[in-house]
Formats: structure tokens, sequence, C-alpha cells
């Protein structure tokens, strides 16, 4: 029997009514990559290291080194009238050579590479001979050599190289013939849309490797063959971060400093880390800060030292012990083949697909770059 309702409201006419539903759909699951853009993309290393003879899965780069400017005694005592010293590599040497050791300057007048014995000339260019002892550094800070004087032999540095494994990322889509053909909201391709999911999660793998992995392999039939991150490569110029202070990241900064690197640097911060960072620049009485009457708080993307300066990249993904300072000249990603999604053959009723891509990391030279460890 009919009921008759007047007005007709949405209460009283229960029969299916069209829903209001949007026609995308929203993914707030992190899907970011941020040491990856920084460091140029997926592909940022092609252009920095210059490849050659494409495509092999394993990369190297060539690295070289200039011959040291520092030294050491090998002797218990050097008396302040000793006219030979026994150092360490005589093969770095060669008449002209003006030394500091303590705070006396010395000429060397001759080198002994087999024997590692150089004759000197001491207490010169305004200075006092004076006794050392065997822990004395021998630093080499200039040459002055006699005019009309013979070649003198030296040592050449070789080359180096370094290298990386690509390592394989790949996940299947599966999708059902009925599930591809219905009409959906937000989708118009299911077997596309589900493609497109997977990218940003191989991403977040890599980016994660890229923190975690400390050895590559070549990999073997049974065993996958695994690019090094970070850690495989950086050994030196790692920083005790405990009770994290602005003059530890100074102390990072200024090791790549010293070893060659002029920057600018980034650092890879957790948002902890972060926050950190900001903490104690925010007590600083010596910030430069643009003046706002309806704003508070304070971000810092930049810290500027004596040295160089420092992007700040905060990152879910990095190591929370760990906040890595990376010159962006010296590392990125190199692509063996970009993500794609190809089809895989029927088996079933429904459609099958894989989206594979192949990456590796390249890094030179370690001391370019420093870890500050343990942070907390």
């Amino acid at each position: 029997m009919a009921v008759f309702d007047s007005p007709i409201t949405t209460y009283s006419d229960t029969t299916t009514q069209k829903r209001v539903i949007t026609d995308v759909i929203s993914l707030i699951d992190p899907s970011d990559a941020p040491a990856i853009e920084a460091l140029g993309g997926l592909d940022g290393a092609r252009s920095k290291f210059r490849f050659v003879n494409e495509k092999e899965t394993t990369v190297e780069w060539l690295e070289d080194t200039l011959l040291p400017l520092v030294d050491a005694l090998t002797t218990t005592t050097v008396t302040s009238v000793a006219t030979t010293l026994n150092i360490t590599d005589g093969s770095i040497y060669q008449p002209g050579h003006i030394l500091l050791i303590d705070s006396e300057q010395l000429w060397v007048s001759a080198a002994a590479v087999a024997t590692n014995i150089i004759t000197v000339s001491r207490g010169q260019f305004g200075s006092t001979a004076a006794t050392h002892t065997s822990t004395a550094v021998v630093y080499m800070i200039g040459m002055a050599r006699l005019e009309g004087a013979s070649s003198d032999p030296i040592a050449f540095t070789d080359r180096t190289t370094n290298s990386n494994w690509s390592q394989i990322l790949h996940q299947e889509v599966k999708v059902t013939r009925t599930q591809q053909h219905i009409a959906q909201y937000g989708i118009s391709d299911e077997m596309a849309y589900q493609g497109d999911k997977v990218v940003p999660s191989l991403m977040r793998l890599l980016e994660r490797h890229f923190y975690y992995n400390k050895a590559g392999s070549l990999g073997s039939a049974s065993a996958p063959r695994l690019m090094g991150g970070y850690q495989a490569f950086i050994t030196t110029n790692l920083i005790d971060g405990s009770s994290l202070t602005q003059a530890k990241i100074e102390t990072a900064v200024l090791a790549c400093y010293n070893a060659g690197s002029n920057g600018p640097w980034i650092a890879l911060c957790t948002p902890t880390n972060r926050q950190k960072i900001k903490n104690f620049y925010d007590t600083s009485l010596f910030l430069r800060v643009d003046r706002t009457e309806t704003t508070l708080g304070m971000n810092i993307d930049r810290i500027v030292t004596p040295f160089g300066d420092v992007d700040l990249i905060t990152d879910r993904w990095a190591v929370a012990a760990q906040i890595a300072i990376l010159d962006p000249k010296h590392i990125g990603f190199y692509t063996f083949d970009p993500f794609f999604q190809e089809p895989l053959a029927k088996d079933g009723d429904y459609d099958k697909s894989e989206v594979v891509g192949e990456f590796t990391l390249c890094l030179r030279p370690c001391k370019a770059h420093a870890v500050l460890t343990a942070v907390s």
C-alpha cells in the first residue's frame, strides 16, 4: 500500500539516492624521496660523472689525489743541530721544499727516497733551530729552488677506481578483467592507476636503501646484486654528533673543507634532527631574521659557516642517529633502466604487468663528505 507524505523529505523517501562522491582519490601516505631529489633525481650522476661505454651493471669512476703536504718524523728526537731527518715517505720530498716543524722552518737540500732520509738546513727564514720530538708533524709550506739546479725526481700519485653495482626494483600488478572494465570514480584505467602507485612506493625503498645499506655486492644466481649506500663509501670525516651542537656541525663541514671540498653542502636530517638544529639556533643572539608582525616561530633552511653554506633537507627516511653532510657535486644516482611498466603473459582471468627499474649510487671522493654519527 502506498504511503502518502507531505511534504516529501529525505527522511521519508527511503529509495536509493545518488551519492555525492569525489572523482579524485586521496593518498596521504608518505611517498616523497627528498634525498634523491636533492642529489639531482634518479639520473643526476650521469652529467656529474660523465660516464661512457654504457650500459653495464658495474658503474666505475676514476679518482686521483695530489701529493700530501703533511708528513711525520720517524726518529725519537731531532736535536737542534741535526741536519738529516728520518721521515715517513722520502719519495714526496725534493730539494727546495720548505718545511715547518713546530715553529722552526727548514730547507731541504737533498732527499734519499730509498732510506726515507732528507738533508735540511736548520733555522731558516727567520726561525730558530729547535729540538723536535717524534710526535712532531712535518708540514710542507713552500718551495725555493736553487737557480740552475738539475731536475730532481719525486713521487707520482696513482689513479684509483671506485665502483658500485646497479640494483633492480620490481613490483607486480594484477587486475581482474572485470575490475579493469567497470566504471569507477577517480580511476579511468585500473592497471595504469596501480602502476602509478608502484613508482613512489619503490622510490621510498630506494631512498631508504641509500641511507641504511653499508656494502654493495656483485650478486649471484642466488643473491641479489646490491647497491651500496653512502655508508659504504664515506669512511673518513666521521664526526661524533652526540649532544648535537652548532660547533659539531661546523667541525664536520671544516673536515670536508680541509680535504678540498668547497661546498655548498646539503645536510640530510630526520624531522627530529632538523628540529634539534633549529632549537640551538633559536637560542642564538646573532640571528638575521626578517621582521613580521603576524608570524611567530622560525624555520632554518640554510646554515652559513665560515667554510661554506649547508642547506638543510628534511627527510623522514633518514637514519635517526646520523646526519649526512654531502657535497652534491660529487654524489648522485645513476639510472641503468628508468622505471617502466610492461605487460606480462596472461595465465588467468586477469591482466598482469610489472613495474621495473634499475639504479645505483655514485659517490666520489669520500673525503668531500662527512657524517655526524651517534646524533642525540
